[in-house]
C-alpha cells in the first residue's frame, strides 16, 4: 500500500469494470484507503467511452470477468489495442476450473471474489510493479 502513497509520486491512476454496483463501490473505497485514483464504470462500453474522453492513459484496468454484452476478457482485448502498456487484473466469483475456459492462457492476474482489502491492494501493487 505504501507505493501508491509514497510522498511527490503521482498517483497511479486504476479504472474499475463491474457489473454490480455494490463490488464497484467497494473496490473505489479500497483504491481510496491505498492512494490511488479510481475511474469506474458499470460496463464495458462505459469503461471505453472513459477511456475515450481521457487525454491520459491508465496505469491499470480491474475488470470483471463476467458481465453482460462484453466480457473482461473482450474489454482486456479493446484497451490493449488502444494502450498496450495497460496492466490488467481480473475480478472473478467464478472458481478457477470455470474461469479457465473463458481467460484461456492469458497471462494476467485474476484476484478471487470476495476480496479482502490486503490482498487486493497487494495484488494491484504486485501488477503494477510487474515488467
Amino acid at each position: 500500500m505504501e507505493a501508491a502513497i509514497q510522498l511527490g509520486m503521482e498517483p497511479k491512476t486504476i479504472l474499475v469494470v463491474d457489473d454490480e454496483p455494490t463490488v464497484i463501490g467497494f473496490c473505489q473505497a479500497i483504491l481510496k484507503l491505498g492512494g490511488y485514483d479510481a475511474l469506474l464504470a458499470h460496463s464495458g462500453e462505459e469503461a471505453l467511452n472513459l477511456l475515450r474522453s481521457r487525454k491520459t492513459a491508465i496505469d491499470l484496468a480491474l475488470l470483471d470477468v463476467m458481465m453482460p454484452r462484453m466480457n473482461g476478457i473482450e474489454l482486456a482485448d479493446r484497451i490493449l489495442a488502444v494502450h498496450p502498456g495497460t496492466k490488467i487484473v481480473f475480478m472473478t466469483g467464478f472458481g478457477p476450473k470455470e474461469i479457465a475456459s473463458v481467460v484461456g492462457a492469458r497471462r494476467h492476474r485474476i484476484v478471487w471474489k470476495p476480496f479482502k482489502t490486503e490482498s487486493l491492494l497487494r495484488e494491484l501493487e504486485n501488477a503494477l510493479e510487474s515488467a
